[in-house]
């Protein structure tokens, strides 16, 4: 995979994997609600990233970034884990319903519990739509089915879906919307500001329209200008109508120093900003390794990204997660 090819499936990918740590319930509610009714949502869920890394570490599978695994109960009282795996790719696989059998099996033997394997393709070949591995030799059969969603049968109902309150429907908005308007960044901007006012209209809790805006904002990026213009119409909106949640006072102002900061040609003091957001926001010192990565980006574009992480990133742990999914050539000057 070239490094233009990886940047993009790492820019899918991060916020796809963080979206699911925040909302993975809203996600089966959406994706597979057949499923969601039979979980124990009483009981706490447990995410197990360390162990999908050990399970597969070895089987030259080429793990993906926004594979998770997760431990749920039944509402029988039984606990079993749950697979999904999640496709950010623009083309077709021909080992991607075997990875599934493998990934599968190779986290049963881990634990002898149940695995459900789930697949969300986000790719844009309508035709693929793997669902099944099946193998026989000499009467020895392997017949391994899994459910699948696919993205793009959601391009018809936009509409529909920015008017249900479930985050992983407007994500779902947001990523279509992304990949239909590659090279013509006007229409992004429009719709990038249909899908943000949803968030608002749809009821969402302060909260809830932070997170879900950051992923937004993740997913759908735009050119500093058009950045800086859309940042000004939403700081127009939130005076107008008096709900201050995404352009907090506190951030606007962060921003402005750092643009003048940068006026000056001064990437330090954008740094010192980052820095001093996280301070601000955490109330605690920025740990050893987040300073370091802080003071070795030379992107301007990536340190005001990072500023807007850092108000918006509910807790440092958060903010660390975003800092290690950046491609290292991503830190250096543009």
């Amino acid at each position: 995979m070239d490094t233009h090819n990886k940047n993009q499936k790492d820019k899918y990918d991060s916020p796809w994997k963080e979206g699911i740590e925040l909302y993975f319930k809203e996600l089966m509610e959406f994706y597979f609600p057949e499923i969601a009714v039979a979980i124990d949502w009483t009981k706490p869920y447990e995410f197990l990233d360390k162990e999908l890394q050990s399970v597969v570490r070895d089987a030259e599978l080429g793990l993906r970034h926004a594979d998770k695994l997760i431990k749920v109960w039944s509402l029988k009282g039984e606990a079993f884990n749950v697979m999904i795996h999640i496709e950010v790719q623009g083309d077709k696989d021909p080992a991607f319903e075997r990875r599934m059998y493998i990934y599968n099996y190779r986290i049963f033997d881990k634990r002898y519990l149940p695995v459900t394997s789930l697949a969300i393709l986000a790719d844009e070949n309508d035709s693929w739509r793997p669902e099944s591995y099946s193998m026989e030799q000499w009467g020895c059969k392997i017949n391994f089915t899994f459910p699948m969603i696919k993205l793009n049968d959601y391009n018809e109902s936009i509409d529909s879906l920015l008017k249900q309150k479930n985050p992983f429907a407007i994500i779902t908005a947001a990523h279509l919307k992304t990949k239909a308007t590659k090279g013509d960044f006007q229409s992004r901007f429009s719709w990038r500001w249909t899908i943000t006012m949803a968030l608002y209209e749809r009821g969402f809790s302060k909260q809830d329209i932070l997170e879900i805006y950051r992923l937004i904002d993740w997913i759908m990026m735009l050119p500093e200008e058009l950045t800086k213009r859309f940042t000004e119409d939403l700081i127009n909106y939130e005076e107008e109508k008096k709900m201050p949640y995404i352009m907090s006072a506190e951030r606007i102002g962060m921003e402005k120093g750092m643009e003048k900061g940068m006026e000056k040609g001064q990437i330090s003091e954008a740094r010192e900003m980052v820095l001093k957001a996280l301070d601000t926001k955490f109330r605690k010192k920025v740990p050893a390794d987040v300073y370091k990565t802080i003071n070795i980006v030379n992107n301007r574009l990536l340190l005001k990204d990072l500023l807007g992480s850092a108000i918006l990133s509910k807790d440092m742990e958060s903010f660390r997660k975003i800092l290690q999914e950046i491609p290292p050539e991503q830190m250096q000057k543009q």
